[in-house]
């Protein structure tokens, strides 16, 4: 009897298992669906100068959709700074360009780390504008600078851009 009763649990397991696999697979593509772009770029040895210009280049086609844009700033403990200051030009495809500065703060007055992540690194995502739209369907390109008037940060690892879909207003 033991045999039998063993062979109808197996096959039950492994479906119940097979289930939970699937719903987490579904589950964690479907969190994404609303992230337009995603770029991310690494800096060598944790270092970003003042000349070096971080580029982020993507298509849209959609002039309704609104968006919120994101700058996302992984840092090092190494970061000897509250803040950061960046320079954002924003290329159109009508060859027309605009210019802004965005201040990331990075830690609290008493020095204590803001972000998410353990040891070393942290990791911040600071909403820099909320309902974008893109006016013209096609090549967009944002240019980013670090604006510390320091010829050489130290401890800033990655900087990315994130844009999201902006969630439908009921």
């Amino acid at each position: 009897m033991p045999r039998v009763s063993t062979r109808i649990i197996l096959p039950f397991t492994f479906f119940r298992l097979s289930a939970l696999l699937l719903l987490i697979v579904f589950m964690s593509t479907a969190c994404n669906r609303d992230v337009f772009q995603a770029e991310s770029v690494h800096l060598k040895n944790n270092e970003w100068k003042s000349a070096d210009t971080l580029f982020y280049t993507f298509n849209s086609q959609d002039t309704l959709q609104a968006y919120d844009f994101y700058f996302e700033v992984r840092n090092t403990t190494d970061y000897d700074m509250q803040n950061l200051y960046l320079f954002i030009t924003a290329f159109y495809p009508d060859n027309t360009y605009s210019r802004d500065t965005a201040e990331c703060i990075l830690a609290a007055p008493d020095g204590q780390w803001y972000g998410k992540g353990m040891g070393r690194h942290k990791d911040n995502r600071f909403l820099f504008r909320k309902g974008v739209h893109f006016r013209k369907p096609g090549k967009y390109q944002i240019a980013v600078n670090q604006a510390m008037r320091i010829e050489t940060l130290k401890g800033i690892s990655d900087v990315g851009i994130l844009i999201k879909k902006q969630a439908d207003k009921e």
